[in-house]
């Protein structure tokens, strides 16, 4: 509903993917070196059926993630039955925070929804019968998802891990369909053959392509010598906020705080927390439990592992800069699923649903109340800016101009918006994302300048003294909470 309001990283995707549906393909993310160009594809392909838009480009990134839910069901429908299966999907459902800000948008989510791809595919090899190419499917999915984005790697030792038991307990058929005749020991060398040529295969795209020109490793890597700023990070803000014992919401659009809850429910949403993590804990306690079948063990032992993994690769990781940074815990949610099938298995569904409901109520209300401008009470809302956003292009339209320049935040997301007409480009130039665009403001004659005071991060004083200076003629209007000055060089 309130897709025109997405930032500037996402819009990102949309603007390359209305580039590829001229002929205009780039393995890279405009402006990233190392982030692909894969999720811009999958808009593409929404761009080519219903047009290009905001809410196309968003309705993208969910058909995604709702192809990844899927994925995760049908693994536990296998070992649990579906309505048990239901019950362990729903953390995908009412999810937390964390996804909202990492999955559940662009430019991410291709690579997390072949990444739990490869666990579905993991999880079918391990069946009896099931044929020997489930075995390579699963690892190359794996390998395809660390190319879509670098982000999938934190999973990649539970991954291995899954590969290893499914190789060893995995019979395998040849690829006729039947059954190696000397039994297990060939078809388990059969297995972990396929799947080291699985990952070789997956692994491949991402290795050429950075190696390919303009490649670079982005600001990617683990140090001990940020293990206490991100623990403290971690521990104040960022595991909060991702657990949803704390609730952040947007106080403007870009502006995320703490929302002040009665005491009842700051105590509830802690206790749900606590609950959440011994419900993982069963997870790692299962696997000691012989009554419960291997595979399900298994899966347990994966998703409880994908906690103290991601934490440690969060404590390590050079990438953690601020509370926004509660996004790269979002693979605990992920696997939050797998971790609670152990226990699944031993409740029935009504109880099982019983056991989980006061975490899906904490994650549902974190994820609600973080939409802050956009939701009133339980109900969503249109704010106020998606009126003003209009008016603007009406504003700058009827004035003729074509280029116009604003904070980073709000410039490609009215690019966006606008569907190129005009254009906007970040003030910082630093900050581009596509130079082609620049080199169009830079030549134009008149220009725009766009002060949104939800997004800006220099004051209107700031941005109309530059103006100024760097102009002949100045005129200012308002459009709402906008100020647009129009700029004659």
């Amino acid at each position: 509903m309130n897709a025109d309001s997405t930032n500037s990283d996402a819009a990102v995707v949309g603007l390359q993917a209305m580039h590829v549906l001229r002929g205009e393909v780039s393995p890279f993310l405009w402006g990233s070196g190392y982030q692909t160009s894969t999720d811009s594809l999958v808009a593409a392909a929404f761009f080519a059926v219903v047009g290009a838009s905001p809410l196309a480009l968003m309705t993208s990134a969910l058909t995604l993630h709702v192809i990844a839910t899927l994925a995760v069901f049908d693994a536990l429908r296998h070992r649990l039955g579906a309505w048990k299966a239901l019950v362990g999907a729903l953390p995908l459902v009412f999810t937390a925070s964390s996804v909202h800000a990492y999955a559940l948008y662009p430019p991410r989510q291709a690579s997390l929804t072949l990444a739990l791809l490869a666990f579905w595919a993991m999880d079918r090899a391990a069946h009896e019968g099931r044929r020997a190419g489930w075995f390579f499917a699963g690892p190359c999915l794996f390998g395809l998802a660390t190319y879509a984005d670098p982000y999938p790697l934190v999973l990649a030792p539970v991954f291995g891990l899954l590969c290893v038991w499914s190789a060893l307990r995995g019979q395998p058929s040849a690829v006729g369909g039947e059954r190696p005749a000397d039994g297990g020991q060939r078809a388990r060398v059969l297995a972990a053959g396929l799947a080291a040529m699985g990952a070789l295969v997956g692994l491949l795209p991402g290795w050429l392509l950075r190696r390919a020109a303009g490649a670079k490793n982005g600001p990617l890597g683990l140090t001990t010598t940020v293990v206490e700023h991100n623990l403290r990070l971690l521990w104040h803000e960022c595991l909060p906020w991702a657990l949803s014992y704390r609730i952040y919401t947007a106080k403007h659009v870009m502006d995320y705080s703490p929302w002040e809850a009665h005491a009842l429910l700051r105590a509830f949403l802690v206790l749900a927390a606590t609950w959440l993590v011994l419900l993982v804990s069963t997870g790692l306690v299962a696997l000691a439990c012989k009554r419960i079948p291997s595979g399900v063990r298994a899966r347990g032992l994966a998703g409880a592992l994908a906690y103290p993994v991601t934490l440690l690769a969060f404590s390590l990781s050079v990438m953690v800069m601020d509370h926004f940074s509660m996004r790269y815990l979002a693979a605990m949610t992920l696997m939050t699923p797998f971790a609670l099938a152990p226990l699944l298995h031993r409740l029935d569904a009504r109880r099982g649903f019983a056991v989980v409901l006061p975490c899906l109520i904490a994650s549902a209300l974190g994820g609600w109340i973080g939409y802050g401008p956009f939701v009133r009470g339980a109900l969503p809302a249109i704010p106020r800016e998606i009126e003003d956003d209009r008016a603007l292009e009406h504003l700058l339209r009827s004035e003729g101009i074509e280029h116009a320049t604003a904070d980073y935040w709000a410039s490609y997301r009215l690019t966006l918006l606008f569907r190129e007409h005009p254009t906007v480009v970040p003030r910082n130039d630093v900050e581009d994302r596509y130079p082609p665009y620049r080199r169009a403001f830079l030549a134009a004659p008149r220009y725009a300048y766009i002060w949104d005071p939800g997004r800006s991060r220099e004051s209107l004083t700031e941005a109309e003294d530059t103006v100024r200076r760097e102009a002949r003629t100045v005129a200012r209007r308002e459009v709402g909470s906008l100020v647009v000055f129009l700029v004659e060089r």
